[in-house]
Parts: structure tokens; sequence; C-alpha cells
């Protein structure tokens, strides 16, 4: 298990690698996660200098409707503000919610 997480725990971690934002999810996460985690991420994403956005949900064990809404908005905004997301890492629960709901096409489409 990663570092940052503990046994049943989840987490958002923002990191900045040059102009790319690097958002680092993993364990479970959920309400608490969005509630606990997201400002930074949004603080984050105002940056001018940010120039491009990397998810890496490939530790992620768990995610709800809550958590599910962190990548949509994640996206809508980069979208807004004109900055390339690209998924690096997807667990395969991840990658099944995003595909069963029909998230995962709708971040392809407004992506372009």
């Amino acid at each position: 298990m990663d570092a940052f997480l503990g046994p049943a725990s989840g987490r958002l971690v923002v990191l900045r690698d040059a102009a790319v934002l690097r958002v680092v999810l993993g364990g479970a996460v959920d309400l608490v996660v969005r509630e606990r985690d997201t400002p930074a991420l949004w603080e984050a994403l105002d940056d001018p200098q940010v120039r491009a956005v990397e998810v890496d949900a490939g530790a992620v064990t768990f995610l709800d409707s809550s958590g599910l809404s962190v990548l949509v908005r994640l996206a809508r905004d980069a979208a807004e503000r004109g900055l390339p997301l690209r998924l690096v890492a997807l667990s395969p629960r991840v990658d099944y919610l995003l595909e069963q709901t029909g998230v995962g096409e709708w971040m392809a489409a407004i992506g372009r």
C-alpha cells in the first residue's frame, strides 16, 4: 500500500511537475476525501501556470458517487480552462465505474 494511505482510508494528493498538475487518488475515495482533500485541488487548478492535468487513480480501491463527482468536476473545470486532462492510471474499479456510468466517454468528449 502507498505510504500516504492508511489501512482503510483514501486520499487525494495534488502534486506539481512544472506546468503539469498531477492528481493522485488512492484507497477509498468518498465523501471524506472529497471534503478533506479537494480544496487544495481546486486552488491548484486555478494557478495560471498549470498547462495540463494528469490523474493517477491506479491505487483506488473504492469509489462512490462523491468520489466520482470529484473526477467529473475536475474534467469539467479543466475543459473550461482549456487544459488537457489525461488519465494516466486507473484501477479496475475506477475503469469499470467510468465505463458503466458513461463518465469516461463524457470526459473524453469534453477533453477534445
